[in-house]
């Protein structure tokens, strides 16, 4: 799996979970683009690369039709952190996010594209994110 973390969390989760899990590859959006690249430009870039995956806390992403059409247009699978994860720090959502990370490997091989809410328990089944 190769996972992208966006601007709104923290790149030291990417970094935190690099080492964890040596056979996918994390990335945090300002360590991969330059700091003024808009959405539509890295999905379209990691669209052309294929096999990526985001994790994300932006939800407007889906409501700014210019994103939301390259959103739909892309092969990407999207994990949205929604709801309860926002109370949760740096560390707290990093150690939470150790536990999923099989959880989003096993569903970026079976699945090409795609937006789920990332549940906050490791037992929780992934769910499609709704609009």
């Amino acid at each position: 799996m190769k996972l992208l973390v966006d601007h709104n969390l923290s790149p030291a989760i990417a970094r935190a979970l690099q080492p964890l899990y040596p056979d996918h590859t994390f990335q945090a959006l300002k360590d991969r683009f330059p700091p003024d690249t808009s959405d539509v430009d890295w999905m379209t870039e990691l669209d052309r690369e294929s096999g990526w995956a985001v994790l994300t806390k932006d939800l407007r992403i889906q409501s700014r039709p210019h994103e939301r059409l390259a959103l739909d247009r892309s092969k990407i699978v999207f994990f949205f952190l929604e709801g309860a994860w926002r109370k949760y720090s740096v560390p707290e959502a990093a150690a939470r996010l150790i536990r999923l990370v099989p959880l989003m490997a096993k569903t970026v091989d079976i699945a090409d594209r795609g937006r789920f809410a990332l549940p906050i328990n490791a037992g929780s089944k992934l769910r499609p994110h709704r609009d």
